[in-house]
């Protein structure tokens, strides 16, 4: 009788708490589902139209709202020298290490020294040769 009623009793704890674990299965779930109060990509798209006709040019170079900033891009081979350079001058170490981050400790202050002064280097070797003056007379 005991036997019986331990299992009948665990029973019914196993199938009340089955919902609770159910439930976390559901916040993880990445497939998106569709939300009755969303917008149609047509809607979207006609709401996009209608705000750009009308959007502030403020914080646009000037005042045009259609430009963009222009931001340098660096090639592959300079991205390159700059993470050998990283590397070299110890900051990866710092960065990455065990040791918490700290920006004011002489070794953090040493690292980047010697990665401005690796980045220098870099950017002196790279730069463009001046042209050779023409001979005077």
């Amino acid at each position: 009788m005991r036997k019986t009623f331990l299992a009948l009793s665990s029973l019914c704890l196993a199938a009340a708490t089955v919902p609770a674990f159910a439930g976390n299965y559901a916040e993880g779930d990445p497939r998106p589902s569709a939300l009755p109060t969303q917008l149609t990509t047509a809607q979207v798209q006609h709401e996009t139209r209608q705000w750009r006709a009308t959007a502030p040019t403020v914080g646009y170079p000037e005042g045009h709202p259609r430009a963009t900033a222009i931001s340098g891009q660096k090639s592959r081979a300079e991205v390159h020298a700059e993470a050998v350079a990283w590397t070299r001058s110890g900051m990866s170490e710092i960065a990455y290490g065990e040791v918490a981050l700290d920006s004011r400790g002489p070794s953090y202050e040493r690292a980047l020294q010697a990665f401005r002064a690796l980045s220098a280097d870099r950017q002196a070797a790279a730069a463009p040769l001046p042209a050779p003056r023409p001979p005077q007379r």
